[in-house]
């Protein structure tokens, strides 16, 4: 019974983190149809918990993307609607499957100028995340998804920066060395030498 109890417990409070959490998004493929009459297809963050105080949750909550239009319409301020053209995965035998994209595909849509949001395949995979999709060129995204010389993390509470050598003489030893306080001063210079780095949101 305590042994329920307790995943029950741990359950409601997974949920809840989730629920709470502003930076945390799904990602969804759509098809958006332009003012204009042109449509695009790639792919837009979502989270539920962003319609609360901005529009009648009683009637749009579990509507998306019907409710994402809305949402923008009522914020009280101008804001942007992320597009995001295309994305790839990363997996290699150091690291689990993440997603990435490059710089060329993120960019930003006026939501005035658009007249309808549909998604693209309702059965298709939602990935879920936290703050920024990692931006990666294609050379990089192609040897991440080979295997590195080395991987480290420094974590910073909300997010972690993720180092991955591909260089022989950076070495895991070499790596161990970063700190939260020399991150950035780290991260400059080891990219120079074959260290891919980058960061992702919790």
């Amino acid at each position: 019974m305590k042994k329920g109890l307790l995943v029950l417990l741990t359950l409601f409070a997974f949920g809840y983190s989730q629920a709470t959490c502003l930076s945390c998004w799904e990602l969804h493929k759509v098809d958006i149809t332009l003012t204009n009459g042109q449509v695009i297809t790639g792919y837009i963050k979502w989270n539920e918990a962003w319609l609360n105080d901005v529009i009648d949750t009683a009637v749009w909550k579990n509507r998306f993307p019907e409710s994402v239009l809305p949402y923008y319409q009522n914020l009280g301020y101008k804001w942007d609607l992320e597009f995001i053209s295309d994305i790839y995965t990363v997996k290699n035998d150091s690291m689990d499957e993440f997603i990435v994209t490059k710089p060329v595909c993120q960019g930003n849509l006026d939501y005035t100028k658009i007249k309808s949001i549909r998604e693209s395949v309702p059965a298709a995979k939602v990935y879920h995340g936290a703050d920024e999709i990692p931006l990666l060129s294609e050379a990089e995204i192609n040897q991440l998804n080979t295997n590195p010389v080395a991987t480290y993390l420094v974590d910073s509470g909300l997010f972690g920066t993720q180092f991955i050598s591909y260089n022989k003489a950076i070495t895991y030893k070499e790596l161990s060395k970063i700190t939260p306080e020399n991150v950035h001063q780290m991260a400059d210079a080891l990219r120079q030498k074959g260290v891919i780095v980058f960061s992702n949101g919790y």
